[in-house]
């Protein structure tokens, strides 16, 4: 396989992954209900929320759903291609990354292919339903570039939580277990990243921004769809440019992750 294309083989590898999955029908379907059930949980929290309150940070209902879906949307794009990245710790810390090694494809295409994740599907189909019932209720005035750009900014989203996970399944090489990070980061992308992060205050916004880029997955271009630039410490071109982070940050995580694989020992060495 060391002629065929990354594409190729990324497509032979997780159709292999998906049809063993689908072996196991009743699995499928109740891990992909479970799937839309555990996103749906927060939705609803968001809604009992808003209802009590009104407002969060300044932002009304139909302001903060649409952050909260493009936020879904963007969890999809990562986590149905690349959500097997999460077993890296397992298959680092119990040897199997040396038969990894062994074969004749990249490593990080064999990690992201390992198994695929049935329940990204409910996540997927809850993500892409929400981002078009809260976009058409959302207070933009849609044009073809404008429509443009929300999807640019969904894929960047998806781009920026895929170069964070890239992160720690490098890190892994290294470390014990980073199980608790990935967990810390995967909680405060789930909890948080859906909401104006501006309520935070401006120093943590700033590290949500940076060091944990997760203002760039949908508060920033939502900001700018919706026309609540004003309320962001930061400049409008700045904003504007969110999607690009996505690529930058996916960048610097496989950067990372190469740097560190030569660094990984076998358990049983």
């Amino acid at each position: 396989m060391a002629d065929v294309s990354w594409v190729r083989q990324y497509v032979i590898l997780q159709r292999a992954a998906l049809r063993a999955q689908l072996q196991y029908r009743v699995n499928f379907w109740t891990t992909l209900m479970g799937g839309v059930a555990y996103q749906g949980t927060q939705l609803l929290f968001l809604g009992v929320l808003l209802g009590k309150f009104g407002l969060i940070a300044g932002w009304g209902f139909r302001e903060v759903a649409f952050v909260f879906a493009m936020r879904l949307a963007s969890h999809a794009l990562y986590v149905v291609p690349f959500g097997s990245l999460r077993l890296t710790d397992l298959i680092v810390r119990d040897g199997e990354f040396d038969r990894v090694l062994l074969r004749p494809v990249n490593p990080f295409l064999q990690l992201i292919t390992r198994q695929f994740p049935l329940m990204s599907i409910g996540d997927a189909l809850l993500g892409f339903g929400a981002l078009i019932v809260f976009g058409w209720q959302a207070p933009v005035e849609w044009s073809v570039a404008k429509v443009g750009y929300l999807l640019l900014a969904v894929i960047g989203g998806g781009l920026v939580e895929t170069g964070i996970q890239t992160f720690f399944c490098g890190l892994s090489f290294v470390a014990a277990s980073t199980f608790s990070l990935r967990i810390f980061a995967d909680n405060s992308i789930m909890q948080f990243s859906g909401y104006p992060l501006t309520m935070f205050g401006r120093g943590v916004f700033y590290g949500f921004c940076s060091v944990f880029p997760m203002a760039f997955i949908a508060f920033l271009p939502a900001s700018l769809l919706l026309g609540r630039t004003g309320d962001i410490p930061l400049p409008v071109w700045l904003i504007a440019a969110a999607p690009v982070a996505g690529p930058v940050v996916l960048a610097l995580g496989y950067a990372f992750f190469i740097r560190m694989l030569p660094r990984y020992a076998s358990p049983g060495s």
